[in-house]
């Protein structure tokens, strides 16, 4: 095959990159091994065929007057909206199970979160001009630092202290940037069950966090994958529900609550900007960034959502109950397994071998007695067949999490968390 003298963008040869595609494939390559790396809902608890029967919920409860004709359904297969169709049903969705007050003109839909993340960057940041950072704290879920790196966008870790971001070395980094000559922008967070963690952010330390946003003028990105999943802990409002002062962008999904086929997410934007003397309302910027990269998120699925919506009286707890609970037995069956499992001189709870329980979400963080290569990962798979993601792979900088790991419990039977724990003590007492 010929060989064609090109370049193409040199930042995708970052290893850090790399990461994701592991993350989505291992599981294809060793089909054989017992995978804690890939954190999906479980699939037992999608109904598909009930979602999609909700199109026609939509339609039969959108017309105001008339039969519905193939005009009707046609004009949903036309191009739409960019900002969405179902914004309204989102609005009281938010408000409903959040307690999130924000017009429907304030919202944007999009194809997933990952989209959302696209946009965000895609519009904050100018990698030209070279003065605004993002702020992630270390580790971080690699969708979203991943995609900052393609667009060029500078970024700082901030360290993570106990169940959220360590304050302290917040602000210490802003101050460090400002003498530097540049603008923390934004600052990237999953307060709910943090992904790769497991982590819950404290009340107090949400609190703490917008002060800090208002104090030297950067915006959060709050993403919220996981906040229904909630197991045995009192609700923290989400950040968004808190903020008084608009600081917040609030990127919610419905891969985990519905499925993740139904390829549908959205943006919370309230915020208005003074641009040259001007207000500028950044989800109008947002719309014309999305104009540009998927025209408008398909109103097909739109309506399917928003039909689903409207059956369920606009609340996703009633619809996730069964699903929650199961993922919840999922994380007791992991941190029994856990528990009772031999670790040899490294006795669990002693330094050596410990965990997380988390109180919600998919993950739970573990350390181990050594350095997590990637060497050591590959002979794990190959020789013991189980999969898990080393915590350094969420982290900037590869030297940090080198000796702790991620562990996904959320689609994973009982007997596959024993037998996939049984595997990983094996493993471990073997290399310790």
């Amino acid at each position: 095959m010929k060989e064609i003298n090109f370049t193409i963008n040199n930042r995708l040869f970052d290893s850090y990159l790399e990461r994701m595609n592991f993350l989505n494939e291992i599981s294809i390559d060793y089909p054989e091994a017992i995978s804690f790396g890939s954190g999906r809902p479980p699939e037992a608890f999608f109904n598909v065929r009930d979602v999609i029967s909700c199109f026609q919920t939509f339609v039969d409860r959108s017309r105001t007057d008339g039969e519905i004709s193939d005009a009707t359904y046609n004009a949903l297969g036309q191009y739409n909206k960019t900002k969405g169709i179902i914004n309204e049903d989102i609005a009281r969705l938010l408000e409903t199970d959040e307690g999130i007050r924000v017009q429907p003109e304030d919202i944007i839909m999009t194809d997933g979160a990952q989209e959302a993340m696209a946009i965000i960057i895609d519009t904050l940041f100018d990698a030209t001009a070279g003065d605004g950072v993002l702020l992630v704290s270390e580790p971080s879920y690699i969708g979203f630092v991943g995609y900052a790196k393609i667009a060029g966008i500078a970024i700082a870790a901030v360290d993570r202290k106990g169940d959220g971001i360590c304050l302290d070395h917040l602000e210490q980094t802003i101050l460090r940037l400002q003498k530097e000559g540049k603008h923390a922008r934004v600052l990237y967070e999953v307060p709910d069950f943090h992904n790769p963690t497991g982590a819950y952010m404290p009340l107090e330390e949400r609190k703490q966090l917008l002060e800090l946003a208002e104090k030297y003028n950067f915006l959060i990105v709050e993403d919220n994958p996981y906040g229904y999943f909630r197991y045995d802990s009192e609700k923290i409002p989400t950040l968004k529900a808190l903020d008084p002062y608009r600081r917040v962008l609030h990127i919610g999904s419905f891969s985990k609550t519905l499925f993740p086929a139904v390829r549908m997410g959205y943006i919370v934007a309230d915020q208005v900007f003074t641009t040259n003397n001007k207000p500028i309302k950044l989800v109008e910027e947002f719309k014309k960034t999305k104009s540009f990269i998927t025209v408008n998120t398909s109103t097909l699925l739109q309506a399917m959502v928003g039909g689903f919506l409207r059956r369920q009286n606009h609340s996703l707890i009633a619809s996730n109950t069964d699903k929650i609970e199961a993922c919840r037995r999922k994380r007791d069956a992991m941190i029994e397994a856990l528990t009772s499992a031999s670790w040899g001189g490294t006795a669990a709870g002693t330094g050596g071998v410990k965990w997380n329980k988390p109180s919600g979400g998919f993950f739970l963080s573990m350390d181990v007695p050594f350095e997590m290569t990637d060497q050591l990962l590959k002979e794990c798979v190959e020789k013991y067949s189980v999969i898990f993601c080393p915590m350094s792979f969420f982290c900037l900088d590869s030297t940090r999490g080198t000796r702790q790991i991620r562990l996904a419990f959320s689609n994973m039977t009982g007997e596959k968390i024993q037998q996939g724990v049984q595997r990983l003590s094996a493993f471990i007492k073997a290399k310790s």
